[in-house]
């Protein structure tokens, strides 16, 4: 009996020794993992609104800032007071344009509103011209003009299905002096919801973008006016609170959420986006986990239930031996397979958390806002070295790197041939997007692409410092080239790249980029593929105020190109418009003089003195002195335009027949070789087009006529002057002996050896 006490005590024990360990440490990596992942999900949650807190906040500072830049451009206080909106037709069209270049600068605005009070109208682009005829509707809007702000939001107009409940006023011109006007933007709640319902990916929560007293501006992907109970309930948790970012965990309906919260500073107010996630879902990971971790430890107590009822049902020794011998085994076993396991979980959750950071850093939506940022030039606070550290975090490889950009930009998706219609601009530059992505990846370009969503996009080329200026001007318009090719091909849409310069500064990407955009401009309508070169083009501005810009606009190209015909008549249409807009003479004469200063900055861009085509001659003194405008006109046409535009084109003459002469040589030096208008292009650093016209015009010929007259005149003096055989001296002029027999015939008459025996006659 005393046998079997020890027996059973020594049973018992073995049985607690082994299963209570694993039991005990069983239960505590379930807790405290479930723990952890849970304080990691809540982490994960919280960073994300508050992510998209900024990127929200940035985006609605980016509208209220640009909406007080157009209120100081639209300067509607001086020059709209007493408008006839009916009579005054060019003063109103020029109010639709602003309207739709207003709702043309943020993809946020849904429909841009103007409120003139002394006309008591509404004016929109959709709409056109709408009278206030309601005493309620006049006392509202000349309220909503007369507000203490000179920006800031509102919910007392009643919102569209489409827009959201507050709306953007800007009081024109604001501060001190008395308005007669106000800007009304209505935000896109598409646009808006799009934002916040990022939050709630899976749809198993909650979003909403809220003002601190409690109004509602977006629930994300639910109706604002049919809000669940989950919305209720989240709206009520974050209302009030103080603290500028939070989160915590909330159970509503028996159900746990994860409830976090970030607030942004608006125009008087404090907007707080939130966000509730179920916990269930962040602790996903977990429960795989546990499960194996549960099923694992209850396999070890049967078996530590088995292994001990079979040792001590065949064990005949005494108890302190069994205790020596059994326990210290399986302690050790139960030690180490713990261990092991404890061991592999801290490794997979390290190794989570690094693939966790790298894919949050390597995320492609990030890099393309950051890209985009960029080339808008958004991050000019960043120095050189910031810049460079940035790029190199979001994996760009900087090291002795230069940089260049184009711009594509694409047309006719109202004339297209079926694949496209109104409404599908974003769907055309996501898939030029692709298309352009794929294009560059093929040729194994270190290239990125930004969709700017409005028919244009940007690509972003990293190149090699030791490659020459040609071979980077070559590898770039042939990469335009055939990217226009293949966008025309595939969209069936008229496809305009322009081709920028390069540098190895970051900072200066933003300037290189607005040129390249503004080159655009110079494309011609109709054609289905164009190349611009920057450096040929120099972009003009443009402005909303009594100045004939669009004319300048015109005139300065003429002056660039130097074609003199289109420039005087471009000076006279300048002089009748300004004449039309000013009722001063001195209003007549500065606009001259700003034309002319305008003129000689186009002219020193151009990389002219205009000091040294007029030998020194001060200008502005003179033209100061000279009181009629059509005087003035006349001076700057015989003391400006005819000394640049002789210049010019005798600078342009001779560049062009440098490339040609070097082309030439390239041709004399080579023929035997396989020549191509293309390859001497990349060669000599511009484009097939580009040569080809400028060839035709030098030479008189076009570029293979020429080549081939050249070969066959060697050819010929072969066939004169040595005995070789005609299949080899075809082979040494570049052409199989086939083809060059019967391309002799056609151009000479008589084939080559008839020309050799009647050589031999004379």
């Amino acid at each position: 009996m005393r046998r079997q006490h020890y027996q059973r005590k020594g049973f018992l024990i073995a049985i607690i020794s082994a299963c209570l360990p694993a039991a005990i440490i069983g239960m505590i990596l379930y807790v405290v993992g479930t723990q952890q992942i849970e304080a990691e999900g809540q982490k994960t949650h919280r960073n994300q609104v508050a992510y998209a807190t900024e990127r929200i906040n940035e985006n609605l500072n980016h509208l209220e800032s640009i909406m007080a830049q157009w209120s100081f451009n639209l300067n509607l206080s001086s020059s709209y007071k007493d408008l006839d909106l009916y009579k005054d037709y060019r003063s109103t069209r020029s109010i639709y344009q602003a309207l739709s270049w207003i709702k043309a600068s943020d993809p946020l605005i849904q429909e841009v509103t103007l409120y003139l009070d002394k006309q008591q109208v509404l004016i929109k682009e959709s709409t056109g011209i709408v009278g206030i005829e309601s005493i309620e509707e006049k006392q509202l809007y000349r309220a909503l003009a007369s507000y203490q702000r000179d920006v800031y939001w509102t919910n007392r107009l009643a919102p569209r299905k489409e827009n959201v409940p507050y709306t953007l006023v800007v009081r024109i011109p604001g501060g001190l002096v008395e308005t007669e006007a106000a800007l009304i933007i209505d935000v896109s709640a598409k646009q808006l919801n799009a934002l916040i319902a990022e939050l709630d990916s899976e749809g198993t929560g909650a979003t909403l973008l809220m003002q601190q007293d409690g109004g509602i501006v977006s629930l994300g992907a639910t109706d604002i006016h049919q809000p669940t109970v989950l919305d209720k309930a989240l709206m009520k948790s974050v209302q009030g609170q103080k603290t500028e970012h939070a989160s915590s965990v909330e159970s509503w309906d028996g159900e746990a959420y994860s409830v976090s919260y970030g607030q942004m500073k608006r125009i008087e107010n404090m907007w707080i986006i939130a966000a509730a996630t179920p916990l269930e879902q962040m602790t996903k990971p977990v429960q795989t986990v546990s499960r194996v971790m549960i099923l694992t430890g209850c396999l070890g107590i049967l078996l530590a239930l088995f292994l001990s009822w079979y040792s001590y049902r065949h064990m005949y020794q005494p108890v302190q031996r069994l205790m020596q011998q059994l326990l210290p085994g399986r302690a050790a076993v139960t030690t180490d397979e713990f261990a092991t396991i404890a061991d592999e979980w801290k490794h997979l959750s390290r190794e989570s958390q690094i693939l966790q950071e790298r894919v949050d850093q390597q995320l492609p939506s990030l890099r393309e806002n950051f890209l985009l940022q960029l080339l808008q030039g958004h991050l000019s606070f960043l120095s050189e070295i910031e810049l460079a550290d940035r790029m190199a975090q979001y994996g760009w490889e900087m090291s002795d790197r230069v940089f260049a950009v184009l711009a594509v930009q694409m047309h006719g998706i109202y004339r297209s041939e079926g694949k496209f219609s109104q409404g599908d601009e974003q769907l055309v530059t996501f898939a030029a997007v692709n298309i352009t992505q794929e294009l560059t990846k093929g040729k194994g370009l270190e290239a990125n692409t930004v969709n700017f969503q409005d028919m244009t996009l940007g690509i972003l080329i990293r190149q090699p410092a030791n490659m020459s200026l040609e071979s980077i001007q070559s590898s770039l318009f042939h990469l335009a080239e055939e990217l226009a090719h293949t966008l025309n091909s595939l969209l069936k849409l008229e496809v305009t790249v322009s081709v920028g310069t390069r540098t190895s500064e970051l900072r200066r990407l933003p300037v290189l980029f607005d040129d390249a955009r503004s080159a655009l401009n110079y494309r011609k309508l109709g054609e289905e593929q164009q190349i611009l070169d920057v450096n040929e083009l120099i972009p003009g501005g443009h402005d909303a105020i009594m100045y004939p810009f669009e004319e300048e606009s015109l005139l300065l190209k003429a002056l660039r190109s130097g074609n003199e015909e289109e420039l005087t008549q471009r000076l006279d249409e300048f002089l009748r418009l300004l004449k039309n807009q000013s009722i001063i003479e001195l209003g007549v004469r500065q606009g001259l003089l700003q034309l002319c200063s305008n003129m000689l900055n186009t002219i020193m861009i151009s990389g002219y003195n205009p000091l040294a085509l007029n030998e020194g001659l001060d200008m502005w003194e003179q033209l100061a002195e000279v009181r009629e405008p059509e005087a003035m006109l006349a001076w700057m046409k015989q003391h400006i335009i005819e000394p640049y535009v002789s210049r010019l084109h005798s600078t342009q003459d001779m560049q062009l027949k440098q490339l040609i002469e070097n082309v030439l040589q390239t041709i004399h030096t080579n023929y035997a070789k396989d020549i191509s208008l293309e390859g001497c292009a990349d060669l000599h650093g511009t484009y097939s087009k580009k040569l080809s016209l400028g060839f035709k015009q030098v030479t008189g010929q076009t570029f293979i006529d020429y080549l081939t007259q050249f070969r066959l005149n060697q050819a010929k003096k072969l066939l004169v002057e040595t005995d070789e055989k005609i299949n080899d001296i075809a082979m040494q002029v570049g052409y199989q002996p086939p083809y060059f027999n019967r391309l002799f015939k056609k151009y000479e008459g008589i084939t080559p050896g008839q020309y050799r025996e009647k050589a031999d006659q004379l």
